[in-house]
């Protein structure tokens, strides 16, 4: 516990001294940090104040470490919550972390794999591939012949992520309270998000299981592939897969003897087959997540990132990308509604007029100059602006979006993205208005209906039972609970008031009886009670009335 705490302390010097080193002293002083900690007498000499505060944020996680490098790089998806200017450095920050001993990479392997490290590979090369903030990549070679890519966690990372979280948390609650920017943005919702998320990262079961998904989805596609991935050889904090020999997409050009038309058009099918057809889509093809072969196939790696679409949300979606190319707001609109994008308090007029002020903005373009991404992302700042919530795996889609028409503009600039995207469109508005599917749909609704009113005795039963039994929960959120805290407090004192000219007008009228049955006379008879208790009586009477017509409520 002790040296839990120690941990803790240490770890917010570091973060306060960053602060302000990089210029964002205030926060620390909103924040009141230096109420909790004592700052450090010798301060990192501050940064040069001629970069921008978006570069300075990025170093700011770079130096932080791997926690804030994946939170920053997964906020780097939100182009509904952040500015463009602070989106586009956040994509450029770096892994700067040296590679850790191979005597630790060997220790760490045999512990998860339970074997030495000579039975379990013919050949293991000790320099890593790459190094980053979750892990480092080996290259290695299986007993049965195949090259593989060997992937290991970097040790001790989880307890650095459950320290650096923990304080996060801590931070963002304390800010949401005091500044009030922090609130405006939903900076801790959107820490709870990125938090789950980068948790299911360092966990490489799942990279394992979502790479597997995607290599069935695309056992029928052409021209796109993934590794296979080497399960006996894997577990949380060992990946190990199939060893890609091939080129960065980017650098595959006509004078390398690729056919950079192919490239990109085979780049962004396959993509959007995952994003219309399956649903379950890489949510980071960056160049550096995707290879091309000689024979032009592409091949991605990295599944730490994936986005799931539901078979609703890509028919909306669908609906979404024909009413953009179509410039028909209403169609827009009605799937912007169906994705649950839009709250039910919004303005409905206001947000027309916006989302139809935005089809000006494009309407005498041609759609072969409308960057797809853009146009979503436009409608996500939209719906920002009307405090509507779009889910993560929308903003996902949005950066995966962004990432595909870059590498695909830069290969082949006449390509038309939205020309590739259209016929899944299409297919999916198709399906969605077969008649087989509406039958499925009623008949599935219909079964949900029967069991809510089969079940609707029974748990009647036990509600009414719950009410007599004084075990009725009912949960109540109100924004302005403070104010009602206040009402209640002056409704209380007025009844308190009111009882206490009530007890008054009851002693005093005891008084006056007692003293008229007795014939002994009493210091109270010489006591002009009656005009005492009429003014004082009075004088309540009229305040209470006062009181009442003030508040406007009677």
């Amino acid at each position: 516990m002790l040296k839990t705490r120690i941990r803790y302390l240490s770890r917010y010097q570091d973060i306060i001294t960053a602060l302000y080193h990089y210029g964002f002293g205030q926060i620390v002083r909103d924040l009141g940090l230096l109420d909790r900690t004592k700052k450090r007498t010798k301060k990192k000499r501050t940064q040069d104040s001629s970069l921008s505060v978006a570069k300075r944020i990025r170093l700011l996680l770079e130096e932080l470490g791997p926690t804030f490098i994946k939170l920053g790089q997964l906020a780097s998806t939100r182009g509904d919550l952040f500015p463009a200017y602070v989106l586009t450095e956040l994509e450029n920050l770096q892994d700067n972390v040296p590679s850790f001993a191979y005597q630790e990479v060997k220790d760490i392997i045999e512990v998860e794999l339970e074997a030495p490290l000579e039975k379990l590979f013919r050949s293991f090369e000790p320099v890593p591939l790459a190094a980053a903030s979750i892990g480092q990549v080996h290259r290695a070679e299986l007993p049965t012949g195949e090259k593989v890519v060997v992937k290991v966690r970097r040790p001790g990372i989880e307890r650095t992520i459950e320290t650096d979280l923990a304080i996060l948390q801590d931070l963002l609650e304390l800010a949401e309270e005091r500044i009030g920017w922090v609130k405006r943005f939903r900076l801790v919702d959107l820490f709870h998000e990125f938090a789950e998320a980068l948790k299911e990262e360092i966990n490489y079961k799942n990279e394992a299981q979502n790479a597997e998904r995607i290599r069935r989805q695309n056992s029928e596609t052409q021209h796109l592939f993934t590794p296979v991935v080497y399960s006996s050889h894997s577990t949380m904090k060992v990946l190990t897969m199939t060893y890609v020999d091939g080129t960065k997409i980017t650098d595959a050009t006509y004078d390398k003897g690729f056919n950079q038309e192919i490239v990109a058009e085979r780049f962004a099918t396959g993509m959007f087959e995952q994003i219309f057809v399956h649903g379950f889509f890489h949510g980071d093809p960056h160049p550096g997540n995707v290879f091309v072969t000689k024979e032009n196939e592409i091949i991605l790696i990295d599944f730490g990132m994936v986005g799931r679409l539901t078979t609703d949300m890509r028919q909306n979606l669908a609906l979404l990308v024909l009413g953009l190319k179509g410039r028909n707001t209403d169609r827009v609109m009605e799937a912007l509604f169906r994705m649950d994008i839009v709250h039910d308090h919004v303005d409905r007029d206001r947000l027309w007029d916006d989302l139809d002020h935005l089809r000006l903005k494009y309407y005498d373009i041609p759609m072969a100059d409308i960057s797809l991404a853009e146009a979503v992302q436009d409608l996500f700042n939209v719906a920002n602006k009307h405090d509507c919530i779009v889910p993560v795996d929308l903003t996902m889609l949005g950066k995966a979006l962004l990432s595909v028409e870059a590498i695909v503009s830069s290969l082949a600039p006449t390509l038309r993205i939205i020309d590739i995207v259209e016929p899944f469109g299409r297919v999916l508005i198709k399906e969605r208005y077969d008649p087989r599917n509406f039958a499925k749909k009623v008949q599935a609704e219909f079964q949900e209906g029967m069991e809510t009113l089969r079940y609707f005795p029974r748990d009647m039963r036990k509600t009414l039972k719950d009410i007599r039994g004084g075990k009725l929960k009912v949960n109540i959120s109100i924004r302005e609970i403070h104010h009602l805290i206040q009402k209640v407090d002056r409704i209380s004192n007025k009844l308190a008031f009111s009882i206490v000219l009530l007890s008054f007008s009851i002693i005093m009228a005891g008084v006056i009886i007692g003293g008229s049955l007795t014939a002994e006379p009493t210091i109270l008879l010489q006591i002009p009670a009656i005009e005492i208790g009429l003014v004082i009586t009075s004088l309540m009477f009229f305040w209470i009335i006062w009181a009442i017509f003030r508040s406007g409520r009677f």
